[in-house]
């Protein structure tokens, strides 16, 4: 028997090596395709020890092999005869090595392997659950094993070194199913350690299992090719360090549980473009209670520190976050039964983390938060208990900081936020879509925020904007400046260009934002030192218009029906308690008026409002009034500021503003080119004043009303014409740096120190007339330079520009109704003035229609005028009242002047009473009108004028104007002139005895005749009367003596010289006349016609001839020397006698009588002898102008005998041929000056 166990171990010695080795690699060869080799195999019969030497498995490509194990060492037991199991006392593997290649094409080289060992089938029925097979194993052992993976699609290699694992005992026997097996793995890969340990009961039931897995500085970055797998992101670094324990039981209800550390060092991942998307110095997840198969995931922390992360938005506005280069299947998932997932961390924390974000859709620069610290506690999802958190971060500027806490549960979440130096600089790139000015400043903030589902509440504690400015400077950053910039900067010149608005701080507290409702309310808003620009171009466009960016055509279609139907937005509703605005300016231009830029500058603007509602709810009653208190320097150009002071309310919508307004000094010169198409004259200066009450309201429907009460002052005034120098420029203005505006100038047209209204009360309401009412009205110091201009109009007259002519060429202003309509009394205006007074006035009138020039001043202008007001403000029925009127002055500086009466500026008709006086006006300052008009220059005299000027209501004017003149002298006539007139003459005719003219205008006509003209009357009487003084003088004496006949001749008889009592009376007229104007002289022309005169001048020697022949019989009767006497007297003849003494002439004549039969001479009948004796008288050839020098002599020796002077009497030449059919026998008479 010994013998034949010997010889069965022996045949066992050789036969098994043989068998096992041919039948493992023929076997093994065809089963897997690939060679299989054993290089030796031992085995010992007696110790049942099997020994398997260089085992190898060759490649595909027969390189090196596939697999290959150094040796194999199996040691059988004979107890597995007594247990009817197989017994191993040790299982030893040495040096097994495998080596994997994955190719270009993405696949194994082991892919047939497993093909074969692993092929397809259909799922087999699922088995009744039975024993597993019965074993027993013992010292199972591999020992430096090793894993080769080359990946030629990333280029890299993975290896595994010293591969060791070491299993106690593993046994499927009744009798040791209870027994922990302790299992251990331990490794390098890449050259980092693993080391895993396990306990477990494999056979037991339960099975139970619990396995650790100790990993330290496994190098994360050589399997990131392996694990892409369409993975959005890529591993590019990181080191793994790792402690984790798994407890598994496999109950009724199979159970594992990992629990344990896990920690990745200097981490990062990458996006497809090479990228950082997250990264981190370490980041460590502790595991408290993680149940896969209960789903349910607890941890105790997540701990980040050096976390960082890039967020990146593309050019499109789609957010560049790493999606899975794969797309998912498309068809459905197999529903998940069981519960669904639950996950706990009690707590995650952050520590020096860094954010960055990249926008480019707005091309903004890489903004980053820098040491961002997170804290929270109690993370559970679902949400079923509330997570709190704390976070901190430094954000980009100098101190910027965010610091942030809260809690957030199911649906709701609330925040405490804050804010500090927070650089407003991050938001340009996403407000340059809509805002061209480059906004910067820092915000600092305190808020709240909570909500909950579709509410939302933001509660802001305080919100602080430092250095808030609107730039429209050049710069990169900021697109299309140009059309952005003003003419204004903010702050004044001092301040950057370009610069719009400037806030030193803007700070709000207790703010409130609520959502849905879209209401907002703030506590208080300040303003500090705020500094804007306020301009218009010429195109009257408004800065902020230029602010804003031109919408972009996103080229879309138009929304669909859904769209175009869905409801409005609410508006949003704005309250503000408390509003403020200390130390700000505001500097504004508007380059859109007529007349060139406005410029006004704000300064020391202070500012509070109370209850202030600029957006109220839609619908809701009008808001209280809002108390408002507003104080501000106004300047403009280089004068002193003035000041505005308002207290009072204001309500936004309506508009209403009432409240007491205080404004001193206010430059309203500024606004002069708004008028600018309307004044042919510049405003050089003018300062408002007010002090009193206003009130405005505007009505919903656009009706509007205001009403000012109180006191209105305009001093300072300067009105130069247009094109002189303004004093609104920069204060080098002047080249010697002195003030130009300082004084009176050739440019002035008017000029007033003071114009006060004091009790100022105007009311308007549209639709109802205007009322003014003014207490007391002063002016004084004023100034007015009156130029009749070449073209004969009054420069005040040319105060304003004609209205512009319509296109049909009528005036563009409606023609005015000669009757006004019934109505219009009830629309006219209400006003109302009391007392006016007048000081310092002064008026400086210059003729420029003559040549030369004259200029005249009237100065010390003082007066006063009463109380008057229209017609609409009287009693119904009550004429308008009239005002008394004084005014006082001087002309050139000695002559008086003066003007008192009643008048009504107001009354429509114009109704007044007027007297004026002035004397010992200087004349030689008026040649140059002598000059013109007469030839001649004034050499001296004074002017005395008294006036009165009388109107009805009816329209009447009556007017009496009365001019004295004292020693007017004229000069010789001037070469050259346009008009000689023998104006001395004039003045000889109308000056009396004493060198004095008076003469009085009386006037008359109706103000309502439109042909009628008062300075015309008064003109055409004055030129009519020096007309008639130079033309006929003898018609104005005749006129000074209250006749109307002409004194120029003297009538004579046909062929007479004598002078009749006609006659008579008129030389005494003259005489008396040239005795009160000694400077006149006289000359008398004797006039004779032969065909006029010839039959008187016989009639007139047939009449000597009877006087002669009385004369004889009177000195035939008388004796002596009475009879002398006699013969020298005027002779008187009876008609009773002229038969006789003519029956005489007719005796004595020598002549042919008609005889009777003894040749006497008949006595005939008067008649016939007056014929027979006219025709026998012969008419001497020197006869008539005998005759005209007779009549001559007969005037003078007239007037010589009435005490006219003889050296003031002149005869002229005779004339003996005058005549024509209107002539009359006469002596003429012209006079001269002296």
């Amino acid at each position: 028997m010994a013998v034949l166990l010997g010889l069965l171990c022996l045949a066992a010695a050789w036969v098994v090596p043989w068998a096992v080795k041919a039948q493992l690699e023929q076997r093994g060869s065809a089963a897997l395709g690939r060679s299989v080799t054993v290089e030796r195999v031992d085995f010992r019969p007696w110790s049942l020890e099997l020994s398997l030497h260089d085992l190898a498995i060759a490649s595909a490509t027969g390189t090196a092999p596939q697999a290959e194990i150094k040796r194999i060492y199996i040691d059988a037991a004979w107890r597995s005869l007594g247990r009817w199991a197989p017994v191993v006392d040790a299982l030893e593997i040495d040096a097994p090595v495998m080596r994997v290649t994955r190719t270009a094409d993405g696949r194994s080289d082991i892919d047939d392997l497993i093909r074969r060992v692993l092929p397809d089938a259909a799922p087999a029925e699922p088995a009744s659950p039975r024993e597993p097979a019965r074993f027993a194993l013992y010292n199972i052992s591999v020992r430096d094993g090793a894993i080769e993976w080359t990946d030629e699609v990333a280029g890299r290699v993975q290896s595994v070194q010293a591969l060791e694992i070491a299993v106690p005992f593993l046994s499927t026997l009744a009798v040791h199913r209870d027994i922990l097996v302790k299992p251990r793995l331990a490794f390098l890969l890449n050259g980092s350690a693993f080391e895993t340990t396990a306990e477990a009961t494999p056979f037991a039931a339960p099975h139970r299992a619990a396995v650790r897995l100790q990993v330290r500085q496994l190098d994360l970055a050589p399997f990131a090719a392996h694990a892409q797998g369409g993975l959005p992101l890529r591993l590019q670094s990181g080191r793994l360090d790792a402690d984790l324990r798994l407890a598994f039981e496999q109950a009724e209800q199979p159970s594992a549980t990992l629990t344990g550390e896990v920690t990745i060092h200097e981490g990062q991942m990458l996006d497809g473009q090479a990228r950082e998307v997250i990264g981190f110095d370490a980041l460590r997840l502790r595991l408290q209670d993680v149940q896969p198969l209960q789903r349910k995931v607890l941890l105790e922390s997540i701990e980040s520190e050096g976390l960082r992360a890039e967020l990146r938005r593309a050019a499109d506005g789609r957010l560049e976050w790493p999606s899975p280069s794969r797309p998912a299947p498309s068809s459905p998932s197999p529903a998940q039964d069981g519960a669904a997932w639950t996950v706990a961390v009690q707590r995650v924390a952050v520590a020096n983390g860094r954010i960055g974000w990249t926008d480019r859709s707005v091309d903004g620069p890489r903004w980053e938060a820098r040491h961002v610290q997170l804290q929270a506690s109690d993370l559970n999802w679902p949400l079923q208990r509330p997570v709190r958190f704390r976070a901190s971060a430094d954000l980009p500027g100098k101190e910027a900081r965010l610091a942030l806490a809260g809690e957030a549960r199911s649906g709701a979440a609330q925040a405490a936020v804050s804010v500090a130096g927070l650089p407003l600089e991050s938001a340009a790139p996403y407000l340059r879509s809509y805002l061209r000015p480059r906004l910067s400043g820092t915000v600092d903030a305190d808020l709240g925020l909570a909500w909950k589902g579709p509410a939302m509440v933001a509660r802001v504690a305080r919100l602080a904007v430092n250095g808030l400015t609107l730039d429209c400077g050049t710069g990169a950053s900021v697109a299309a400046a140009a059309p952005c910039a003003s003419g204004a900067t903010a702050g004044g010149s001092s301040s950057a260009p370009g610069r719009q608005v400037k806030v030193r701080r803007l700070e709000a507290t207790d703010a409130w934002v609520r959502w849905p409702q879209r209401t907002a309310s703030v506590g208080s808003l300040k303003v500090t030192e705020p500094r804007a620009a306020v301009s218009r171009d010429a195109q009257g466009r408004w800065m902020f218009e230029a602010w804003r960016q031109p919408a972009a055509s996103t080229g879309s279609a138009a929304p669909g029906g859904d769209a175009l139907q869905a409801p409005a937005a609410a508006p949003w509703q704005l309250r503000i308690d408390d509003a403020a605005v200390e130390g700000g300016a505001l500097a504004f231009r508007d380059e859109a008026a007529a007349g060139g830029p406005v410029s006004v500058q704000l300064s020391s603007l202070q500012m509070r409002v109370r209850g202030l509602s600029p957006l109220p709810a839609p619908g809701a009653d009008a808001a209280a009034p809002s108390p408002l208190s507003l104080a501000a320097r106004v300047g403009s150009g280089r004068f002193e500021p003035g000041r505005l002071n308002y207290d009072g309310t204001l309500r936004l919508r309506p508009l209403e503003l009432q409240g007491k307004l205080q404004a001193s000094h206010l430059p309203l010169q500024a606004l002069e080119p708004y008028a600018a198409d309307r004044l042919n004259v510049r405003i050089a200066r003018a300062e408002g004043s007010f002090a009193g009450d206003v009130r405005h309201a505007q009505g919903t429907a656009g009706v509007s009303a205001t009403a000012l009460q109180g006191d209105l002052s305009i001093d300072e005034v300067r009105v130069l014409e247009r094109g002189a120098a303004s004093c609104a420029g920069p204060r080098d203005a002047s080249p010697d740096g002195e003030e130009p505006c300082g004084s009176a100038s050739a440019d002035d047209l008017l000029r007033w120190k003071a114009l006060g209204l004091r009790g100022l009360r105007l009311e308007t309401a549209a639709g109802k007339p205007w009322s003014l009412q003014v207490r007391e009205t002063a002016l004084s110091d004023f100034f007015a330079r009156v130029v009749l201009q070449e073209n004969g109009r009054l420069n005040l007259q040319d105060l304003l520009k004609p209205i512009p002519v319509s296109a049909n060429g009528g005036s563009a202003r409606q023609d005015v109704p000669k009757e006004p309509p019934a109505d219009a009394a009830a629309a006219a205006p209400r006003i109302r003035f009391g007392p006016i007074t007048l000081a310092g006035g002064s008026v400086a009138f210059s003729d420029r229609f003559v040549k030369p020039n004259y200029s005249t001043d009237l100065s010390e202008l003082a007066g006063r005028l009463g109380a008057f007001a229209s017609a609409s403000a009287s009693a119904p029925g009550e004429a308008p009242q009239m005002a008394d009127l004084e005014l006082r002055g001087k002309a050139e500086g000695t002559a008086s002047v003066e003007i008192s009466g009643q008048l009504n500026p107001l009354a429509q008709p114009l109704a007044l009473d007027i007297q004026g006086r002035m004397r010992d006006l200087e004349l030689p300052p008026l040649s140059p009108y002598s000059v013109k008009y007469a030839g001649h220059a004034i050499e001296r005299g004074k002017l005395a004028v008294d006036v009165n000027y009388r109107v009805q209501p009816d329209g009447q004017l009556t007017a009496s104007n009365r001019v004295v003149l004292r020693q007017l002298a004229f000069g010789d006539a001037v070469e050259g002139a346009p008009a000689s007139l023998p104006v001395r003459l004039a003045a000889a005719l109308l000056a009396d005895r004493d060198g004095v003219i008076d003469v009085d205008l009386p006037i008359s006509g109706s103000l309502n005749d439109p042909e009628f003209r008062l300075g015309s009357v008064i003109w055409r009487v004055l030129g009519n009367m020096v007309l008639k003084a130079v033309t006929s003088p003898f018609s104005l004496l005749a006129g000074a003596f209250g006749g109307s006949e002409e004194l120029d001749r003297i009538e004579f008889a046909p062929g007479s010289a004598a002078l009749d009592a006609a006659s008579r009376e008129r030389l005494d007229k003259i005489a008396r006349a040239l005795a009160d104007r000694p400077a006149l002289t006289l000359t008398v022309v004797g006039e004779a016609a032969p065909e006029a005169d010839r039959e008187g001048w016989k009639r007139q020697r047939l009449h000597d001839m009877v006087l002669a022949e009385k004369r004889r019989a009177v000195a035939r009767a008388g004796l002596g020397a009475e009879a002398a006497a006699a013969a020298g007297a005027p002779v008187a003849i009876s008609p009773d006698e002229y038969n006789g003494l003519l029956k005489e002439v007719y005796r004595r004549a020598d002549m042919p009588k008609p005889r009777n039969l003894i040749g006497l001479a008949k006595d005939l009948p008067a008649g016939d002898m007056e014929r027979l004796l006219l025709a026998h008288i012969a008419v001497p050839a020197d006869a008539m102008r005998a005759l005209a020098v007779a009549r001559g002599a007969a005037a003078r020796d007239y007037l010589a005998q009435h005490a006219v002077p003889l050296d003031r009497l002149f005869v002229g030449a005779p004339r003996a041929d005058a005549g024509g059919d209107a002539w009359t026998p006469r002596a003429s008479m012209t006079l001269q000056a002296r």
